[in-house]
C-alpha cells in the first residue's frame, strides 16, 4: 500500500514538474529572435489575431449551422437504424419477444426521425419563446 502511494505521488510530482517548466517558455512572435520580458522591454510583439473557426457571426447562424449538421448526421443514422430494424424483424423468425423488441425499436426510430424532421420548427419555437419572454434581444437572432 505504501509503495502504491509513493508511486502515485512520484507520478504527480513528475507530471506537474514537467508542466511547470513548460509554462515558463515565451514564444517569439516577431520572428526577429528577440524576446521581450514581462515588463514589455525589447522588441514589441505583434498582436495575436484569433480567427472564428465556426464561421458564424451571430447566434442565429451558429444555431442554424448546428441544426443543419445534426439533420445531415441524423438522416444517415435514421436510414441505418431502419435498415437495422428491418434485419431485426427478419432475424426474429416468428419469435414473439424478438418481434416485440423490433417493434419498440421501430417506434423509437420513428419518434427520433420525427424530431429530426421538426428540428428547424423546434429551433424557431425556441427562438420566438426567448425573444418574446425578453430573455434575448430581438436583434440578436
Amino acid at each position: 500500500m505504501k509503495k502504491k502511494i509513493f508511486l502515485i505521488t512520484l507520478m504527480f510530482a513528475l507530471l506537474f514538474g514537467i508542466n511547470g517548466s513548460l509554462v515558463l517558455a515565451q514564444p517569439d512572435l516577431t520572428g526577429s529572435g528577440v524576446k521581450s520580458d514581462l515588463k514589455g522591454s525589447g522588441t514589441p510583439t505583434a498582436p495575436v489575431k484569433l480567427d472564428n473557426p465556426l464561421k458564424a457571426d451571430s447566434i442565429k447562424l451558429l444555431l442554424a449551422t448546428i441544426v443543419e449538421f445534426a439533420i445531415v448526421i441524423g438522416t444517415i443514422v435514421a436510414v441505418l437504424m431502419f435498415v437495422w430494424i428491418g434485419f431485426k424483424f427478419i432475424m426474429a423468425r416468428g419469435n414473439e419477444t424478438e418481434i416485440k423488441e423490433a417493434k419498440s425499436w421501430f417506434g423509437y426510430a420513428v419518434l427520433g426521425t420525427a424530431i429530426l424532421i421538426s428540428a428547424q420548427v423546434i429551433l424557431e419555437v425556441i427562438k420566438t419563446t426567448l425573444v418574446d419572454s425578453g430573455l434575448v434581444k430581438p436583434g440578436l437572432f
